[in-house]
């Protein structure tokens, strides 16, 4: 090396030497600023990739009859998830997943997208109720998928099957609609009711969800438990049902549609309501097949609707008491009151017929519901105005929702002037016509099965206007009993003694000689329990005479009505039974309100359910009666 270079290279080895040790403290600087200084975020940081919060969802309350039998419960079920920050990102890793769990690509692209927008909430759910092939196949996907995992949560069992699909309603998961409407409420991926009690006592029923924090390796499994919070389940809940009444009513319906309500008369509450056709709410705890949606949601006969509170149905002669009641309060009828029935009455220019071709003769007023002559109910209505019945309608609460505890009731149709102006703009007119009509409870009256059990309780009670309702109260959680929860107030609307007594004797005459005493099967459970009633027959379908209407499709046949208290002396209960396209009131709807009347005051106390075990059983083998038989001019 030449000498005179030599101190050239000095120096630049110099200054590689001075930037390498330079280097040297600023790695050792940085290296001591983030071990030192930022040690606890880097830390909070790896926590955060390392250890997982899961949500442990709460189970909802179990729901038992009053007696204490179990209706709905709750069992541990397998589901297959996704947690939320896990949810693929890739388009072609969501359609392999989708189709290896044999779902729509499409939706499930969706709905991870709505899971990943959303705030906090639980899993998504790609598999629910896991049987043993869907864990074998659970484990074949997480094989290929190591991010899903597989979860125990409590899913709903209803015990009862169609027993009480109606009143008790199904639980489901909160769709994205619902959380718009009421942000902040609910969480993506919760478990809700849907229907019926389960909606309306959704709040009590429902519990607070616990958490559990783990520990997760590189792929997202789960290696070590860093504690959780338990979940705490909703309050087990008492409703007003009577399963052994319950029962017997689903067996005397059959396959017979319609709808009947019963009522405790003291507070008001539910002791049993059935909608027939009725549904198993367990088989909406999984995704429908195609199959199972025309069953239930295409069906024409509607079995998702609950007719007690949704069907509106002409309610024939058994609104004939209300129209007795306005003649009465107004001044425009008294109990001696007679009307000749010659078989029909012309009124303006139209000639109205009596169910009975032959005329009922001179009535008065008692014989007039007992034996449930239109023509002299024709006359009484022919001498109110159409708001005069309305006004005694609105009086007595039968133009109003009863308030039932359940979703979705609909309103009474008790026609005025003001509600055909409304209904109807284009033909806006009232026509006295249509008065006569509204007297024997055609034309355009409707009334729910409950509206018209809630009327006739006021009946039995002298004037008590009760709010039907389901909730009966707690369990205890130590003691597991009762814990009855304030019945919903009820309002005094006091019927006038001297009118009320006419119309008693009226519907004890109905059952005891009138049209549904000509039943032999009525006649033998009115000597053991007394009680009052009235039949009702509500026109379908127009008919030239009998033998054209014989000829008739049942859909175009008469529906049956009963509806009335018990027992005569002292009601307890009122109740109200519609029987579809089922003929007369005291063939059909007579016999069902006979044999839960039997089961209440006589069955019930000497063949009782057994005591409580968790699952629902027959009170009894179904009772064979002889079928009834017609019964000429029998309503």
């Amino acid at each position: 090396m030449d000498p005179r270079q030599r101190p050239t290279l000095d120096r630049r080895l110099g200054v590689f030497k001075a930037l390498a040790w330079g280097l040297v403290a600023l790695l050792v600087l940085i290296y001591a600023w983030l071990q030192l200084v930022r040690h606890g975020e880097f830390k909070q940081l790896a926590l955060q990739q390392a250890v997982k919060v899961r949500p442990i969802a709460a189970p909802r309350g179990l729901v038992l009859d009053r007696n204490g039998h179990r209706l709905v419960d709750n069992r541990r079920a397998l589901h297959l998830v996704v947690q939320r920050e896990d949810l693929p990102a890739r388009a072609e890793v969501v359609e392999a997943l989708a189709q290896a769990l044999e779902l729509d690509p499409a939706a499930l692209a969706r709905k991870i997208q709505i899971y990943r927008t959303a705030g906090k909430g639980r899993p998504l759910v790609l598999k629910e109720n896991l049987d043993e092939a869907g864990i074998a196949l659970a484990e074949r996907v997480r094989a290929r998928f190591p991010f899903l995992s597989v979860e125990v949560a409590p899913r709903r069992v209803y015990l009862g099957d169609e027993l009480a699909g109606h009143a008790l309603g199904y639980v489901g998961e909160v769709d994205e609609e619902l959380m718009k409407a009421k942000p902040g409420l609910f969480r993506l991926g919760e478990t809700i009711g849907k229907e019926g009690f389960e909606a309306s006592g959704n709040d009590r029923l429902k519990g607070v969800d616990g958490q559990k924090r783990i520990l997760v390796d590189q792929l997202g499994m789960e290696v070590a438990n860093f504690g959780q919070e338990d979940a705490t389940a909703g309050r087990s809940l008492f409703l007003t049902l009577d399963a052994g009444l319950q029962k017997i009513m689903q067996d005397a319906y059959g396959e017979e549609a319609g709808a009947a309500v019963v009522l405790d008369l003291r507070d008001g509450g539910i002791l049993a309501m059935y909608s027939s056709p009725s549904y198993d709410p367990n088989l909406f705890l999984n995704r429908l097949s195609q199959d199972m949606v025309d069953r239930y949601l295409n069906n024409p006969t509607r079995p998702m609707v609950n007719r007690a509170i949704q069907g509106i149905y002409a309610p024939g002669s058994t609104f004939k008491l209300l129209v007795a009641l306005a003649a009465l309060e107004k001044g425009i009828a008294t109990p001696q009151t007679a009307v000749y029935c010659a078989g029909k009455k012309n009124y303006y220019g139209r000639d109205f017929r009596c169910d009975k071709p032959t005329g009922h003769g001179s009535l008065s007023m008692v014989q007039a519901i007992a034996q449930s002559c239109d023509v002299y109910f024709y006359e009484l209505a022919s001498r109110m105005d159409i708001d005069d019945i309305y006004a005694t309608a609105e009086k007595y609460g039968l133009t109003e929702r009863t308030g039932i505890d359940l979703p979705r009731e609909k309103r009474t149709r008790i026609p005025s002037r003001a509600w055909k102006r409304k209904a109807l703009p284009k033909d806006p007119k009232w026509y006295a016509g249509e008065t006569i009509s509204v007297g024997i409870g055609q034309g355009a009256v409707g009334v729910t099965p409950i509206g018209l059990a809630r009327f006739y309780a006021l009946l039995g009670t002298r004037g008590k206007l009760v709010t039907p309702h389901l909730f009966y109260g707690f369990r205890g959680d130590q003691t597991n009993a009762l814990e009855p929860a304030a019945a919903p107030p009820f309002k005094d609307t006091p019927l006038d003694p001297k009118h009320w007594a006419v119309l008693d004797e009226g519907l004890r005459e109905v059952v005891q000689g009138g049209t549904a005493g000509a039943n032999p099967f009525i006649r033998e459970i009115a000597k053991l329990i007394p009680f009052s009633g009235k039949t009702g027959t509500a026109q379908v379908a127009t008919f030239v005479d009998k033998a054209h209407y014989a000829r008739q499709a049942k859909k175009f046949k008469d529906h049956a009505l009963f509806a009335g208290y018990a027992p005569a002396d002292r009601p307890q209960i009122a109740f109200a039974v519609v029987v579809e396209n089922a003929g007369f009131g005291s063939t059909a709807a007579a016999p069902i309100a006979a044999k839960l009347v039997k089961y209440w005051f006589m069955d019930r106390l000497s063949n009782p359910l057994p005591p409580p075990r968790g699952r629902m059983v027959d009170p009894f083998a179904p009772a064979t009666t002889p079928a009834a038989p017609a019964v000429e001019g029998a309503e």
